[in-house]
């Protein structure tokens, strides 16, 4: 259903919404308030990316432990352990920092422990990892072992309530809710930690902030989501509660799909239409961008996702060329 780029959509220019409001709500920092202040950069945090080094890079088609098939996400856990979701296998692998394999889960199925083309996934929680089963049009919920916890929806009864569609992406906020990406549905969805609907957002009945083939999303340090607005080329921002905050990316990006934002509000875009990567300040403006269609290390071939790992370094899952590669940033 997925395989390939997604249609694109026309293009727009500039952004649709001022970002005072989304630098005071969303990334939760101020700029300086008079002339002989320090950047707010400087005020215990670190200075803003300026590049990404190449470090090193992981796997190869196949089937075996260690290599992958069209993977579609990638998470980091608070230790540094990498977790991809291997679509194409049906299954999640969990690697080292350094690329080291680790253990797996699953095969193709419908019960416990068992995927239908898993999309995306997180770790960042650092005590669950959540796996969106695409095709089954459910979330399981993992140990940081890969043992096999739960099911959402768990009942024939949650299965109606929440009546899922094709999913796509997740990422859970500091208070233990879940955001979940319905691609089909072409909407968010707000699940409470027990897993249970609290609302949705985004969808057909929506005006400017409609999506359109929604994929990847994160949630920034203020609790603001951030999702990959695939088919109408864009980032579209909302607060935790489904208000819509703005638009970034727009003119720039071509059917992004997966992004991120690191501990200090900067926010990393996998750009999959130009086969790059491109970095954003809080304030919304594209600060570099890194790759081109290719092999060689540095370039890509429809990246898929990412994950950052502190203000250290990013793993940017290269799905056509079947691998990971791992970036420091350079600030």
């Amino acid at each position: 259903m997925f395989s390939g780029r997604f249609r694109s959509s026309f293009w727009r220019t500039g952004f649709s919404a001022p970002f005072v409001l989304l630098i005071l709500l969303v990334l939760d920092c101020s700029p300086a308030k008079s002339p002989g202040r320090a950047p707010w950069w400087q005020r215990g945090r670190s200075a803003p990316p300026k590049a990404l080094k190449f470090v090193r890079a992981f796997g190869s088609h196949g089937s075996e432990p260690g290599q992958f098939l069209n993977p579609q996400g990638i998470s980091v856990d608070p230790e540094g352990n990498i977790y991809v979701a291997d679509t194409g296998n049906h299954r999640v692998q969990k690697f080292d920092a350094r690329g080291g394999f680790i253990e797996e889960i699953g095969g193709f199925g419908w019960g416990e422990a068992q995927f239908n083309q898993p999309t995306g996934l997180t770790a960042r929680e650092g005590l669950n990892i959540f796996v969106v089963d695409s095709q089954n049009r459910r979330v399981q919920r993992l140990d940081r072992s890969l043992n096999y916890l739960s099911i959402i929806p768990s009942s024939p009864k949650e299965d109606q309530q929440l009546n899922l569609g094709f999913l796509w992406g997740i990422e859970v906020a500091s208070t233990g809710e879940l955001f979940v990406s319905d691609v089909e549905n072409e909407q968010l969805i707000k699940l409470t930690s027990f897993g249970e609907l609290e609302r949705s957002f985004g969808g057909f009945e929506s005006g400017p902030e409609r999506l359109r083939a929604p994929a990847g999303l994160t949630v920034t340090p203020g609790n603001a989501v951030c999702v990959a607005d695939v088919a109408n080329d864009r980032i579209v921002i909302y607060d935790s509660f489904g208000g819509f905050l703005g638009t970034l990316g727009e003119g720039v990006l071509k059917e992004p799909r997966g992004l991120e934002v690191d501990n200090q509000g900067f926010l990393f875009v996998v750009d999959t239409g130009h086969d790059r990567i491109c970095v954003f300040s809080p304030q919304g403006e594209l600060l570099f961008s890194l790759g081109g269609t290719g092999g060689g290390f540095g370039s890509f071939q429809l990246p898929s996702d990412l994950a950052v790992f502190g203000t250290a370094w990013v793993c940017v899952l290269d799905s056509g060329n079947e691998r990971i590669q791992v970036f420091e940033i350079v600030r």
